[in-house]
């Protein structure tokens, strides 16, 4: 059986429009990708590829919002929290940031909340709750439950 990790996240980044250059999310990679491009991903990764990323640019010209991440992951054979959030402190460093979340589950261990904290400018963690009495329930099992 796999150890599998998922991520979650969301990061506003402020700027000036046409001054502030986009943040730098890293170069992601996926299981069928060349050996060049594996070698060149710099972004948490397990044994079927990395987290990925999408950056939504603000339209308006007007007001400080400029960007939102969204950075997501299903990490096969991985379980090192501490390399996210390792990333996601690279990635917000000397950046404006307004606010930002994300939640990391390694399945069976823990689930890690993660929370942006303007005044410290760091993530911080919210919670982490281990899953220690967390089992698989059976199709048959879950017939039973009632509200």
């Amino acid at each position: 059986m796999s150890q599998w990790t998922h991520v979650n996240a969301s990061i506003r980044f402020d700027g000036v429009r046409g001054l502030t250059p986009p943040p730098e999310l890293g170069w992601p990679c996926r299981w069928e990708d060349t050996v060049e491009v594996m070698d060149a991903c710099n972004v948490p990764c397990g044994s079927e590829g990395s987290l990925e990323w999408s950056l939504h640019t603000n339209p308006a010209s007007e007001g400080l919002a400029r960007w939102i991440a969204s950075i997501w992951g299903d990490l096969r054979d991985y379980d090192n929290v501490r390399e996210i959030e390792s990333y996601l402190a690279r990635i917000v460093k000397d950046r404006p940031i307004r606010s930002g979340v994300a939640e990391i589950v390694v399945e069976y261990t823990s689930t890690t909340i993660l929370r942006y904290d303007t005044d410290q400018r760091k993530w911080v963690r919210v919670s982490e709750v281990p899953d220690h009495d967390t089992k698989v329930v059976s199709a048959e099992d879950q017939k039973e439950v009632k509200p």
